[in-house]
């Protein structure tokens, strides 16, 4: 792994700035290779667990606009990623994932997280105290912009996000 003296030599905000953009550039570009598109991805992993849900609980769980999240849902229903349909004694129309869906969603996702793991394996005994690290910043910056913002930060659909 090589080090980035420029880098190093940034303020500790503009270093962390800094790899971060360099991690969201590689992921852009691991993600440009995928089958889904960030927002069918987005969709997929909430419904990973199993539960299908109406407009508004997807709206609600994204914390999303329900008119954005209706254009997501139509655009994943239209290619196959999802399907709406109705459950006796609901009055809204639930939305779930089709077998197809499910499948790229699994083939995407392996993608994604097997480039994590070759990349904590490369860690070597650092890995998990680099994983314990972030998730301790994680919730310090969720902490932070709490109070920035005085709002609640969203939580992540079950199971994470693997983009």
């Amino acid at each position: 792994m090589s080090r980035r003296p420029r880098q190093q030599r940034l303020s500790r905000d503009r270093r962390l700035a800094a790899l971060l953009l360099q991690l969201d550039r590689q992921r852009h570009a691991v993600a440009g290779s995928a089958t889904l598109a960030a927002a069918e991805l987005r969709l997929l992993w909430l419904f990973s667990d199993g539960r299908p849900r109406t407009l508004r609980e997807i709206a609600d769980a994204l914390r999303l606009e329900q008119s954005t999240v209706n254009r997501q849902v139509n655009g994943a229903i239209q290619a196959g990623h999802l399907h709406r349909f109705t459950e006796k004694g609901r009055t809204a129309r639930l939305v779930a994932p089709t077998p197809a869906g499910r499948e790229r969603f699994a083939t995407d996702t392996a993608l994604v997280l097997r480039l994590y793991d070759e990349a904590l394996a490369d860690l070597g005994d650092e890995g998990r105290p680099f994983l314990d690290l972030l998730d301790r910043f994680v919730e310090a910056y969720a902490g932070a912009a709490e109070r920035a913002t005085g709002t609640t930060s969203a939580a992540a659909p079950a199971g994470g996000n693997a983009h």
